[in-house]
């Protein structure tokens, strides 16, 4: 079953290699497996031209969407402990949306800082990730925490200004599906919600 599963989703034509690579790490910490199912998915994105640098990036880009201890724990396992780091470089950052900073800040603004703060850092431009694959993978996490409301329509806006079509958006809920179909489902109302709605 596992075979046949991972077959198929690693055959989706829609999205790129690194872009599933990216969407299963997600997935991984979404759903703490941080054991063999997160060394599997390394293992095949490693196969496949992604390099543990990209994987520890898109660790880093997860952490506010999966929690810092899970991301903390998937480094571990990660990331040789003889190693030395290297210095982060200092990219451009994007800015959270003016709209979403008023939303939450109506809510709380020492909430609307915290997050305005973790977007600028994780949204930054670097050569690790690209912006579509930084939005793809978290319209995974959306899927597989629930959070289909602003948060998944914020990263369905981000993936398509960042060239993604309805065939990836798709594509990525039909991946993270074997995390759960009732999740994928949900999801899949959601966008279609978000499809139709009025400008």
């Amino acid at each position: 079953m596992a075979i046949e599963v991972g077959r198929h989703a690693w055959s989706l034509p829609q999205l790129t290699m690194r872009e599933k690579a990216f969407v299963f790490l997600a997935a991984d910490l979404c759903t703490a497996n941080l054991g063999f199912a997160l060394a599997t998915h390394v293992q095949m994105a490693g196969a496949n031209g992604v390099t543990a640098v990209d994987c520890i990036a898109a660790i880093r880009h997860l952490a506010p969407y999966v929690g810092y201890p899970t991301a903390a724990v998937a480094l571990q396992r990660l990331v040789d402990p003889g190693a030395t780091a290297d210095t982060p470089r200092m990219a451009e950052s994007r800015q959270l949306p003016a709209e979403v900073v008023d939303e939450l800040t109506a809510l709380n603004p020492d909430f609307a800082a915290f997050v305005a703060e973790q977007f600028r850092q994780r949204w930054s431009d670097d050569p690790e990730l690209s912006q579509r694959e930084r939005a793809l993978s978290c319209l995974a996490t959306d899927v597989l925490n629930q959070t289909l409301d602003e948060s998944f329509a914020l990263h369905v806006e981000l993936a398509e200004a960042a060239g993604a079509g309805p065939g990836q958006i798709n594509a990525v809920l039909l991946l993270v599906a074997e995390y759960g179909t009732a999740k994928a489902w949900r999801a899949y109302r959601t966008l279609a919600r978000i499809r139709v709605r009025p400008d």
